[in-house]
């Protein structure tokens, strides 16, 4: 794993960091791409479950992609392009060796190449998440902010709403975190988000932020971050509190968070459902694609048609 992690976090950042794997207590499938069969140069991983006698490969809950790495060390374009070509067609062939039912991953957002997926009968997808530039000001990228935004940001303020640093343990955290998802009606993976407050994160990978009034908690941020890019990995707002503008006076304060700890890159972290995108939209970022590949076996594939026609 070390060796893996350390040529795949200098592509992927945390998201490929031997911390966030141990989230997943040995329960990921490391792929290693070998040169000369003994030397490392690339890798993905995922998880791989059984169910009714069926086997799924699928992302493991809360990564945003595969972690999909390579060196290309080819000396001109062409070669560098038929290195990579070659590398994919691997990683097609060895996907299709596990023989699954069900196979949905994600690829990171700098592999735009999908062809040799496409070639094996891939359905491939694109998403989409929202990401602001760093280097700027706080007043730079604030005056990119809608306007409706920046006003429930001052209603909020104007309520007493106020934002603390790091202010709830990691039981805590993950005590809001569920509560949130389950009553949300979002899926709920408890072994994985309980070992990303008390096995992951420290102060030297992520933060939470948590706005109270009256010393009452009303909503809670969660962002992990590397030398590069933070992330908003979740969010939530106690909706009886009735008060506008928390969390957008929590996201901004993450921006604020991330750009103090010398972050280039605040990325929302997928904006795929309408009313979300909305929201992130809000804060004036840039749309950046990504692709998620998607087969199964003929007849599950029928029969996701009428359930899941966006993938499908």
């Amino acid at each position: 794993m070390d060796e893996f992690c350390n040529l795949a976090e200098i592509q992927h950042g945390v998201f490929a960091s031997k911390e966030w794997l141990s989230v997943y207590e040995g329960k990921l499938n490391l792929v290693g791409i070998y040169k000369d069969e003994y030397q490392l140069i690339g890798g993905f991983y995922f998880l791989k479950t059984k169910k009714y006698g069926f086997t799924f490969l699928k992302l493991p809950p809360y990564s945003p992609h595969c972690a999909l790495f390579f060196k290309n060390e080819a000396s001109n374009v062409s070669s560098a392009l038929s290195f990579q070509k070659e590398i994919l067609e691997d990683v097609v062939n060895y996907i299709k060796s596990q023989n699954s039912t069900l196979t949905v991953l994600a690829l990171p957002s700098v592999n735009l190449d999908t062809q040799p997926f496409i070639w094996d009968n891939y359905k491939v997808v694109p998403n989409y998440t929202y990401r602001l530039d760093l280097t700027q000001t706080i007043e730079q990228i604030k005056s990119q902010f809608d306007s409706k935004n920046r006003n429930a940001i001052n209603k909020a303020i104007k309520e007493g709403v106020e934002i603390e640093l790091n202010s709830l343990d990691s039981i805590a955290l993950f005590a809001f975190f569920s509560n949130h998802l389950r009553s949300a009606g979002a899926n709920l993976y408890y072994s994985e988000l309980k070992n990303i407050f008390s096995k992951f994160s420290n102060n030297n990978n992520s933060f939470s932020l948590t706005a109270k009034k009256d010393n009452v908690v009303l909503g809670n941020v969660f962002c992990i971050y590397d030398k590069n890019t933070c992330y908003y990995l979740l969010g939530g707002v106690d909706k009886s509190a009735r008060i506008q503008g928390i969390n957008n006076l929590l996201i901004l304060k993450s921006i604020e968070k991330a750009k103090d700890l010398g972050c280039v890159i605040f990325d929302f972290e997928g904006s795929m459902l309408k009313g979300v995108e909305k929201f992130f939209r809000s804060f004036g970022p840039t749309i950046y694609p990504y692709y998620t590949i998607n087969k199964g076996k003929l007849w599950l594939e029928l029969l996701l048609k009428f359930k899941k026609r966006t993938i499908f």
